[in-house]
């Protein structure tokens, strides 16, 4: 599975990109809140899923890992495919959306092109459903505080190497604010048993 590309925009359309990377032209489909933040000829790092239908292989792409995240969390619903899903990760942040699972908020849900009640309510059973039976972490869209972030990038770093998944679980377990990062990054490890 390709991961992410990083290279430079050469083309931005309403719905997709096309990074040139090592001399080849990827397109990928994004959303359009994202792509209006992004222009050409900059150098940019997209995370990517890819789909396989029947003779097509359609890549989607997204600034952030959160959001690749709830785009394929959101495919796991029936009846959302992933024009969609893309619609709903263009409309909502991990974060908003979060909050709107955690709500229960049907109405806002509904406000989303391509979203009706039936819909709606299916995604909010089905990923509250998923979300307790596979234990799904769904904090894992919000945002990380800025020490967060960069003991995050400490401790998936080269030297240390840990999964992004593994350290972001233990910086979330280290509850107290106002530490810095040094103290951040000793706790984690310490949650981690190392």
């Amino acid at each position: 599975m390709i991961d992410y590309f990083e290279g430079r925009i050469v083309r931005l359309e309403n719905d997709k990109i096309v990074i040139d990377v090592g001399r080849i032209g990827y397109c990928l489909l994004m959303p359009p809140t994202s792509i209006a933040t992004l222009n050409k000829g900059e150098a940019v790092q997209i995370f990517s899923h890819l789909i396989i239908r029947d003779d097509t292989l359609v890549l989607y792409g997204f600034l952030s890992p959160n959001e690749r995240s709830l785009f394929q969390l959101l495919l796991a619903v029936p009846q959302v495919g992933p024009r969609l899903a893309l619609e709903t990760v263009s409309s909502l942040s991990p974060a908003q959306f979060t909050h709107v699972l955690n709500k229960g908020d049907l109405a806002r849900l509904m406000e989303i092109k391509g979203i009706g009640r039936k819909t709606a309510q299916r995604i909010l059973i089905e990923l509250r459903e998923k979300v307790i039976k596979d234990g799904i972490e769904v904090s894992r869209f919000l945002p990380l505080r800025a020490e967060q972030e960069r003991a995050l990038q400490v401790l998936t770093s080269k030297s240390l190497g840990f999964s992004s998944s593994e350290a972001r679980r233990a910086i979330e377990q280290v509850q107290n604010n106002e530490l810095t990062l040094e103290e951040i990054v000793r706790q984690a490890l310490s949650n981690m048993g190392r």
